[in-house]
């Protein structure tokens, strides 16, 4: 499907003035989308981290932020460890963020043709319509991972306010940030993941993020439309 084609759909079902939105394709092109809304030396929370490629590339754009990056899958953290030693600025953390604090089940994803292999699709929701859009994406394995929530984990290590926060949970987002106030008004641009569909049973889908966002004083400023179910969106306060 041709991009102005899923555009003119996306404006159809999901009501957006385009005039006034940025439509990017590469989650990193968020970054120059972000970046005048942000200090030079920003305080940044990425949840989903997964081997690392994408903190460091964050870390090369801001030299001198601050990056606490959260990976629940212990072979997966063991790569972003590795990968990411030479950066002070990075801080891992091997547990999840969600909506409670506690001991929570975690469904790990894989490629049919590496089971053994976890993919970026893991998740503390369980996998629906994922299962039709991606089938060769399967969720087999199910380990048992630290969950708190961001609050709660800020007040743990000190973390008095986050400037942006880069959000890849996998239809767990809302409620990650619902669960949060304190560190939510602190936040000034959130890039967040986001599904068209029901990619993930109970999820909230775009529709339901952009309404909660804005009421909290959030805009949309830009949208990632590609591929049809999910994609991304920033959001800024003004």
């Amino acid at each position: 499907m041709n991009s102005i084609k899923y555009i003119f759909l996306i404006s159809l079902f999901f009501p957006l003035k385009l005039s006034t939105i940025i439509n990017f394709r590469e989650p990193r092109d968020a970054l120059k989308i972000v970046k005048k809304y942000l200090p030079d030396n920003p305080i940044i929370l990425e949840a989903g981290s997964f081997d690392g490629e994408d903190t460091i590339f964050v870390a090369n754009f801001w030299p001198y932020s601050t990056i606490y990056s959260f990976e629940p899958v212990p072979q997966i953290y063991k790569k972003f460890c590795k990968n990411t030693k030479k950066y002070a600025q990075i801080k891992g953390f091997n547990i999840a963020l969600g909506d409670s604090c506690g001991k929570k089940s975690f469904y790990v994803s894989s490629d049919a043709k590496t089971p053994h292999i976890p993919s970026q699709s893991s998740s503390l929701l369980q996998p629906k319509e994922h299962l039709i859009y991606a089938p060769h994406i399967q969720f087999n394995k199910v380990i048992e991972v630290d969950c708190f929530t961001i609050d709660a984990w800020a007040a743990e290590n000190n973390v008095k306010k986050i400037d942006l926060m880069w959000l890849d949970m996998q239809g767990n987002e809302l409620q990650t940030l619902q669960a949060s106030p304190n560190i939510l008004n602190t936040i000034k641009a959130i890039i967040t993941e986001v599904e068209f569909v029901e990619a993930y049973k109970g999820q909230s889908l775009y529709e339901d993020v952009k309404q909660w966002l804005e009421s909290q004083g959030f805009t949309l400023v830009a949208l990632s439309t590609t591929p049809e179910w999910f994609g991304d969106a920033i959001f800024v306060r003004l």
